[in-house]
C-alpha cells in the first residue's frame, strides 16, 4: 500500500497494511539537526519524512500576515514547494487558520477572546471574512493537487474550551461547517485541529462534518480510548503521543509501550493516524523519533 492510499484508507476506516504516520508540524531546526548543518530545503524535508516513514506532509501558508484589519487573500499566498510535494506520492494536507487564529493575528489574543465572549458584531464580521478567505484558498489548493485540509483553531485550554460551548456553536462551528462543505465540493478530506480538552464539543466537531480530529492532547485529558469508543466510527483520530516522551530520555521498551498503548486502543480497526499531539520540534531526541515510527511500521497492533 502506498503512502497516499494508506492515509485515505485510515481516514475512511478501511483496512490498512499498517497504521499510517504523520505530523502536523516538522520544525526546520530538527530537520537541520537530522541532516547536518545545512540550509534546509525541500530535499532535506523529504529525506526526513522518508527516513522516518511518514505517510503525509502538512504544508503551512506563507504570505498571510494580515498586518491588522480584516483577513484577505493575498496575491502572494504561498505553500512552499506545493507542486513538488504533490509529486512525492505522500498525502498532502494544507493547514488553514480558523476564526480564532485569524482573530488572534488581527486583534491580539485578549481582545479576540473578549469579543468572542461578548458575541461582538466585530467577531461576526471576522468570521464572515475568514469564511470567504478559506473558501477561496481551499478552491485554489484543490486545483493545485492537495489531498486534505486541516482547519487549525485552538478553541480549548487544558481544562476545557475557551468559551461557553453555546457561544462556540453560535459563532465558530457554522464557520467550520462552511469550510468543510467547500472542501467536500473539491473532494478533499478535512480534519480539525485544536490543542486542549475538546470533550465538551466533540459532538459539534462530528456535526460540522469533519473526517478526522488531529491533536488529542493526552495531558489535557483527551483519552484516546474513550474517544475511539464513542466517536471512532465517525472520526479518524490523529495524534495523542505526548511530545514530552520524545524530549526526555526513554528506553526502547518505554517508547514501545507508549506506541503499543495508542495503537491497541485506537488502531486495531483502522481509523488512526499515528503521531504526536504537537508536531516535531528541536529538542526532541532523534533516536526516540526513529524508534516510535519504527515500532509503528513493525505492526505492533
Amino acid at each position: 500500500m502506498d503512502h497516499k492510499s494508506r492515509i485515505m484508507h485510515a481516514i475512511q476506516r478501511l483496512p490498512v497494511d499498517r497504521i499510517p504516520c504523520a505530523e502536523l508540524v516538522i520544525n526546520d531546526a530538527l530537520v537541520q539537526e537530522f541532516c547536518g548543518k545545512v540550509t534546509v530545503g525541500f530535499e532535506h524535508r523529504l529525506y526526513f519524512i522518508q527516513t522516518m516513514g511518514l505517510d503525509a506532509m502538512c504544508l503551512h501558508p506563507c504570505g498571510m500576515n494580515p498586518g491588522g484589519g480584516s483577513p484577505t487573500l493575498p496575491d502572494n499566498l504561498v505553500f512552499n514547494d506545493l507542486e513538488a510535494w504533490t509529486r512525492t506520492g505522500h498525502f498532502i494536507f494544507a493547514v488553514l487558520d480558523g476564526p480564532i487564529g485569524w482573530g488572534t493575528k488581527t486583534l491580539g489574543y485578549n481582545q479576540m477572546l473578549s469579543k468572542l465572549m461578548r458575541s461582538s458584531p466585530d467577531m461576526t464580521d471576522l468570521v464572515s471574512a475568514v469564511d470567504v478567505l478559506n473558501a477561496e484558498t481551499i478552491h485554489r489548493l484543490a486545483a493545485n493537487g492537495v489531498n486534505g485540509i486541516i482547519i487549525a483553531d485552538d478553541i480549548a485550554f487544558t481544562n476545557g474550551v475557551i468559551a461557553r460551548p453555546n457561544i462556540l456553536r453560535q459563532l465558530l462551528f457554522p464557520s467550520f461547517s462552511r469550510s468543510v462543505e467547500q472542501a467536500k465540493k473539491e473532494n478533499l478530506f478535512t480534519f480539525f485541529h485544536s490543542d486542549g480538552n475538546l470533550m465538551a464539543v466533540l459532538d459539534d466537531i462530528v456535526a460540522a462534518g469533519f473526517d478526522g480530529l488531529q491533536c488529542l492532547e493526552s495531558i489535557a485529558g483527551m483519552d484516546i480510548a474513550l474517544i475511539k469508543k464513542h466517536y471512532g466510527h465517525k472520526l479518524c483520530l490523529w495524534g495523542n503521543l505526548d511530545p514530552g516522551e520524545l524530549c526526555l530520555v526513554r528506553s526502547r521498551n518505554e517508547l514501545m509501550e507508549k506506541v503499543h498503548g495508542i495503537i491497541n486502543v485506537a488502531g486495531n480497526d483502522s481509523g488512526l493516524i499515528f503521531g504526536t499531539s504537537s508536531g516535531l520540534f528541536e529538542g526532541m531526541r532523534l533516536e526516540s523519533l526513529k524508534c516510535v515510527y519504527e515500532f509503528v511500521q513493525q505492526g505492533l497492533n
